[in-house]
């Protein structure tokens, strides 16, 4: 069989990667980081985790966490790496995102099917008849989705880049603040930290909210948003409730 081309060494490039050569199939991955960033990207490491680090629920009761179990016993890498790399989230699976990286190169590194390839590929004229996993996902660089628009028309990929603040822990009054899981009825226990707040404290934040100061977004950054995963100052601006 011939080589399958690879291009993009993030989650789905290097999962691709990882199960093709476990099963003795040789892998050339394509990947432009060390030539070329995007901006959402800082590290060298594959497999980079450039939103949140929480992989969304561990629960089997729903589809995210369904999704996550069949991918483990189907031998999935990414499962693996990231209950090596998990961080402590309640019901989700949150992973420190340079273990989970670093575990994921290595692996790469590591396997004698895989050649890497540092290169920034602008066009799949150069691949021919050979076969090609386009696994670049929306941080596409502009010249290889100017080339996949000949195949699949005009329609762009879209990236949205949210950044929660990092506070410091000892700055919260844990007299007025409970730690608490989700859906946990034991107050000594808990993942998540739950601040309690009055009608009057809760309308004296929302407004504070919707009227603060913005970090101003990248260039790349277009504000449509996916339902599911919203910045709050966002879904405030719809309406107090």
């Amino acid at each position: 069989m011939k080589n399958i081309n690879i291009i993009g060494a993030g989650l789905a490039g290097c999962e691709c990667a990882l199960y093709l050569a476990k099963n003795g199939i040789k892998v050339k991955l394509y990947e432009m980081k060390k030539i070329k960033k995007t901006p959402a990207q800082n590290s060298e490491l594959f497999s980079e985790l450039v939103c949140s680090n929480s992989l969304k629920s561990s629960e089997i009761t729903n589809a995210c966490g369904l999704l996550k179990e069949e991918m483990r016993i189907l031998g999935s890498e990414f499962v693996s790496a990231a209950l090596s790399s998990k961080v402590p989230a309640g019901q989700a699976l949150a992973v420190d995102r340079e273990i989970f990286s670093k575990i994921i190169t290595d692996k790469i590194n590591s396997n004698e099917n895989i050649e890497i390839i540092d290169k920034e590929i602008v066009s799949l004229d150069e691949f021919k008849d050979e076969i090609v996993v386009i696994a670049t996902g929306p941080l596409t660089s502009d010249d290889l989705m100017q080339d996949i628009k000949k195949y699949i028309g005009d329609d762009g990929l879209y990236f949205y880049d949210a950044e929660a603040p990092i506070i410091d822990s000892s700055s919260i009054d844990m007299n007025i603040a409970y730690r608490l899981d989700r859906y946990s009825e034991n107050l000594d226990e808990g993942d998540y930290l739950n601040l309690p707040m009055s009608k009057e404290e809760y309308y004296n934040f929302y407004n504070e909210l919707i009227s603060a100061k913005s970090a101003p977004r990248h260039d790349f950054d277009k504000l449509v948003l996916f339902e599911g995963c919203m910045p709050i100052e966002e879904m405030a601006k719809r309406g107090e409730k």
